[in-house]
């Protein structure tokens, strides 16, 4: 099985993504992210810490956490048992000469540092001193800003809470909104994603699929003059199962992101392009049951 490191660098490069945007993205460090790419766990943090961001970092790639972590665990197994025995420790020699103060430099040292001492405990004195002798300042300087009233502080409260509408500018008669603008030329859902020179390409497309723990590919191609980012959300049964945040790039570009199936995920599900709340397209398609013949 391919290193786990390995795995979700080609995912990664797959998605034309850098290491800055996934960091910026998944809040993990870029060179926790490389370290990972590069198979280095020595490097990060331990036990829960190191299995969450496996999960982020696969999830964010559009990934099964679960097939990450199992990668991980498999890549740990194989390490194990091809590590060779552990060298012997060396046995430390005993120190032969062991350096001990005379009593003369002990008292030399004794006086210097209480000294020390004195000379910084009246330097703290004279300076509270001063301090306690220093005339008040002028009332001017202590007056305080008028307080904002009740109305005041609500309507700021919501103004930080609530998200404002896209700004809409006029230019010559025409209103343009600020947010970019995307357009969905395909959205389809299918087993296989194969690229072909510059171009991803979906087979195996169906609108009804077994749960055979196989893996179904929602393909997107977007036209957009300035670039932004989609999302691409799994709903399952009526409520979201999983939602992947992807970057797109002007003037046209390809994304996709997958499910693998499992044999308890029965039912209808849908797969919808979104910007914000705004749904641009979506998919929906059956899982059935598997049956062995």
């Amino acid at each position: 099985m391919e290193p786990p490191g390995e795995y979700l660098k080609t995912e990664r490069e797959l998605r034309n993504l850098s290491i800055e945007e996934a960091a910026k993205l998944t809040k993990i460090r870029g060179h926790f992210l490389k370290a990972i790419e590069e198979d280095r766990y020595e490097l990060l943090p331990p036990g829960l810490y190191l299995r969450g961001f496996l999960t982020a970092y696969a999830r964010y790639l559009g990934l099964d956490p679960n097939d990450v972590v199992l990668r991980y665990q498999k890549y740990l197994e194989e390490l194990s048992i091809s590590e060779e025995k552990p060298l012997e420790p060396q046995k430390l020699e005993p120190q032969k000469h062991v350096l001990f103060l005379s009593k003369r430099a002990t008292v030399c040292l004794f006086l210097v540092v209480l000294s020390t001492m004195t000379l910084l405990a009246a330097f703290f004195i004279t300076q509270i001193r001063k301090e306690s002798f220093r005339p008040p300042l002028d009332q001017k300087e202590l007056s305080l800003a008028p307080m904002p009233s009740g109305s005041q502080i609500q309507k700021e409260g919501r103004t930080q809470i609530v998200m404002s509408e896209p700004k809409k500018v006029k230019t010559e008669g025409t209103v343009v909104s600020d947010r970019p603008i995307f357009k969905v030329i395909e959205a389809d859902i299918g087993t296989v994603i194969e690229r072909e020179g510059n171009h991803l390409v979906l087979k195996g497309k169906s609108q009804e699929f077994t749960c055979n723990n196989q893996k179904i590919y929602f393909l997107t191609k977007i036209k957009t003059p300035e670039g932004g980012r989609i999302t691409h959300v799994w709903v399952w049964r009526g409520k979201e199962y999983q939602r992947i945040e992807i970057e797109v790039k002007a003037p046209g570009w390809s994304v996709y992101s997958y499910h693998t199936l499992r044999s308890d995920q029965l039912g209808d599900w849908k797969v919808e392009v979104r910007v914000g709340d705004k749904v641009l397209a979506s998919q929906s398609f059956n899982a059935t049951e598997y049956i062995d013949a």
